[in-house]
């Protein structure tokens, strides 16, 4: 996804805003024979054992194949694909899969609308996830403004068709069609502990978590005011004492961690319940607040 780095080139206060992430997988096609041992629904083997979830070769050696261009497929195999889990480009863009189909999955943020300052262009991003929720769930849609995402709604069920890319390690689809088909609950928001997503997780770990919708209860702000690259607050940095800085919290969807004046919002010791996306930032998962509340 493109998260947190689109929100330090940007300046703007949302996911799309500050930086940028990584993930993703899905599932193969063809009938290219394997050479070990699991269950197929098709006409191949796996290398090793699992099953795959389209005919095809296995890329890993769990059994899930490489997403394949035209196929139908689910947010899980694009986000545990390769291309997103071996992402090492925090820098720059690679492209995955081309026309993927993801059905009825379901919008979990409001539409964040950003304009960048060096293009002048306007792009909307939202984030959905499959109905179920929880790990491996969700990924970042992004588009140009006004454009397929303008006039989403959070807890519309879509299904959309559209190309994967790694933009700075955040997994992210460039929609090419996107069709609204009722509305529903949001998933529930998977509650975590810190270490979850902090930097002592292993990247797998973390990654499994990148852009589902998460709850972080009874954080305590450790650095009120974390600076992104152009010298101003675009973070708070929480953890389980004063001093662990384990996860940054941004701004995002209309919630700040500074004033109009780019003073801090948060003090040093405060303890906060957080609820919001996950995602990615120069080797740090971070979260972009749908809700920030003090907690008692």
């Amino acid at each position: 996804m493109r998260t947190v780095m689109k929100w330090q080139m940007i300046g703007m206060a949302g996911i799309c805003a500050l930086a940028a992430a990584c993930a993703n997988t899905s599932s193969g096609g063809g009938a290219a024979a394997d050479t070990g041992s699991g269950a197929d629904t098709g006409t191949a083997a796996d290398t090793a054992s699992g099953t795959d979830a389209a005919t095809g070769v296995d890329t890993t050696t769990t059994g899930t194949d490489a997403t394949t261009a035209g196929s139908t497929t689910t947010i899980a195999q694009i986000q545990q694909d390769p291309i997103s889990t071996g992402c090492t480009n925090d820098t720059g863009f690679v492209d995955g899969a081309k026309g993927i189909t993801l059905s009825q999955v379901v919008v979990v943020s409001p539409v964040d609308t950003s304009t960048s300052k060096t293009s002048g262009k306007t792009s909307d991003a939202v984030w959905v996830q499959t109905q179920g929720g929880g790990q491996w769930s969700g990924v970042e849609l992004y588009a140009s403004s006004p454009g397929p995402l303008t006039n989403l709604k959070v807890g519309q069920i879509i299904t959309v068709t559209g190309d994967v890319s790694e933009a700075f390690c955040v997994t992210e689809i460039k929609p090419i069609a996107v069709t609204p088909q009722g509305t529903t609950a949001l998933p529930t928001a998977v509650t975590l502990d810190v270490d979850s997503i902090g930097a002592s997780q292993p990247a797998a770990t973390n990654e499994s978590y990148e852009s589902v919708l998460i709850s972080l209860a009874g954080v305590i702000v450790a650095d009120p005011g974390v600076l992104g690259t152009d010298g101003k607050i675009h973070y708070i940095a929480v953890g389980k004492s004063d001093t662990d800085k384990s996860v940054l919290v941004s701004s995002g969807f209309g919630i700040y961690v500074t004033d109009k004046n780019g003073n801090a919002n948060y003090t040093k010791g405060q303890k906060l319940n957080v609820q919001g996306i996950v995602s990615y930032y120069k080797g740090q998962y971070t979260v972009t607040p749908l809700a920030i509340n003090v907690a008692n």
